[in-house]
């Protein structure tokens, strides 16, 4: 069984980045719902079909390429959370999140800190026990997602710590630098 920590601090705060926008599309919602978005419209979207908390309010199975044709669909805010560290090729998932968002729209998404102090010791002893998934692709350094948000489109882009996991606790607040997930904002 995969070693897991509870999420609440970094949903949380996904959640009150969010929450001054009225329709948020929540891409790659099925594993983790994110039970804190209050928003007046939630879409979730995702390539599995499942039951999603009520605070969504539609869901869609499916790929973000599929929001770009047919019906002109257009969102105020678009959270990816713990997503683009699967993906092969983030920068296309990226700029078509910016084609779904309308003018002044912000894409929140947050994915692991390959600098943070636990990742460093697990990578310098090359564990394979804890924080590991063959479903990652690539990580992210904090200053290079802040550049691959530029070559997307998107201006404005601020970080944030998503929390220092403990055991049986969860995530706690800690400094953005040893952070184990990073928290990014960014605006159309």
């Amino acid at each position: 069984m995969p070693y897991t920590v509870n999420e609440d601090y970094r949903t949380k705060k996904i959640a009150r980045l969010a929450r001054e926008y009225n329709s948020v599309l929540d891409v790659g919602c099925a594993q983790s719902p994110n039970l804190f978005l209050s928003n007046k419209v939630v879409t979730g979207l995702d390539l599995n079909d499942m039951m999603l908390p009520s605070n969504y309010h539609t869901h869609i199975v499916g790929r973000i390429e599929d929001l770009l044709v047919g019906e002109n669909r257009l969102f105020d805010a678009i959270i990816a959370g713990e997503l683009i560290e699967h993906l092969l090729d983030p920068i296309s998932f990226l700029k078509n999140c910016y084609s779904l968002l309308k003018p002044d729209g912000a894409i929140i998404l947050s994915t692991p800190n390959p600098h943070s102090i636990i990742e460093t010791i697990l990578t310098t002893t090359l564990n394979r026990k804890y924080f590991y998934t063959k479903d990652h692709v690539m990580l992210f350094p904090q200053r290079w997602l802040v550049r691959m948000l530029e070559i997307s489109g998107f201006k404005n882009v601020k970080l944030h710590s998503g929390g220092f996991p403990i055991p049986a606790i969860g995530l706690i607040p800690c400094p953005r630098f040893f952070c184990h997930q990073t928290i990014a904002i960014a605006y159309k």
